[in-house]
């Protein structure tokens, strides 16, 4: 039998009872959540899997940009990431997500271009670029 050596990075596990129809118990490390569907009305009783995976790019271009921030400025605001998923109305256009990035202090025109490819370069963006594009804006302070 060939033993796998690659280093596991992150581990989750989803449980789906055979009582329920949508809702997921879901774990990873020490932390729960639930995942379900809306269905028959019911708002359901939290994210869907495509809601968790939009909130883990955003927390992750975040993250990842607060740690290029802290590291070059003394402050650099609040980070507000927001992700959008589109779905095309003709056959055969692309599906995208739509990211939109807000800074609440204005950033040189320089840094925002490296800002930029950071966020390019975030591991759940490049965890999921080969299955959707990923367009990156960057809006003014608000």
């Amino acid at each position: 039998m060939e033993t796998n050596q690659d280093r596991v990075v992150a581990s989750a596990r989803a449980v789906l009872p055979a009582t329920e129809r949508r809702r997921t118990d879901m774990a990873t490390g020490a932390f729960t959540f639930v995942a379900d569907e809306p269905h028959n009305g019911a708002l359901g009783d939290g994210p869907t899997p495509t809601e968790y995976l939009l909130m883990a790019l955003a927390s992750c271009t975040a993250q990842t940009l607060r740690q290029y921030v802290d590291y070059k400025y003394d402050t650099a605001g609040d980070i507000t990431v927001e992700i959008d998923y589109h779905e095309p109305d003709q056959e055969g256009a692309e599906r995208y997500l739509q990211r939109t990035i807000t800074l609440s202090e204005e950033p040189d025109p320089d840094d925002l271009k490296v800002m930029h490819d950071i966020a390019e370069k975030s591991p759940v963006t490049l965890l999921i670029q080969f299955a959707w594009s990923v367009r990156t804006e960057f809006v003014g302070p608000r």
